[in-house]
């Protein structure tokens, strides 16, 4: 159990470092950009880049849990299907027909998101039901 505790914690921290740069780029770096070209093309696209890494520490943390929890394997393979829905989403759903013209793509993406997010909460809900792991989450709080 301790394994998975020290593993699950340094997973987060990593994901936090991972969201710290990419939130530090954005303000220090793309914001500026951004203002000096007057156009939105280059937060999209760095938005696009930068959920690249965010599926991949999806992908750790699936392969993670899987080697230290196999009975639960179908809802973690759920769980990181769902995570890549949702950053497909947000994608198109913060894009708002800058690069993609119609307006269609951009209320499919918001629906998507909103469906993505559903189906988010329900499988973590499910998931820590089933988890024999449980007191874990708590532990990984405190």
């Amino acid at each position: 159990m301790n394994e998975r505790i020290d593993q699950e914690r340094a997973w987060l921290r990593s994901f936090q470092q991972l969201i710290f740069g990419i939130v530090g780029v954005l303000l220090t770096v793309v914001f500026p950009v951004i203002s000096w070209t007057n156009h939105l093309f280059w937060g999209i696209l760095y938005t696009g880049l930068a959920l690249v890494p965010v599926n991949v520490m999806y992908m750790r943390r699936y392969r993670m849990r899987r080697t230290l929890n196999p009975p639960l394997a179908h809802r973690y393979r759920q769980q990181l299907w769902s995570d890549c829905f949702n950053t497909i989403a947000f994608f198109i759903a913060i894009n708002g027909g800058e690069l993609f013209e119609s307006n269609a793509a951009y209320i499919g993406g918001v629906l998507i998101l909103g469906v993505a997010g559903w189906l988010t909460i329900r499988i973590e809900k499910r998931m820590k039901e089933e988890d024999v792991w449980r007191p874990t989450y708590e532990q990984l709080r405190g």
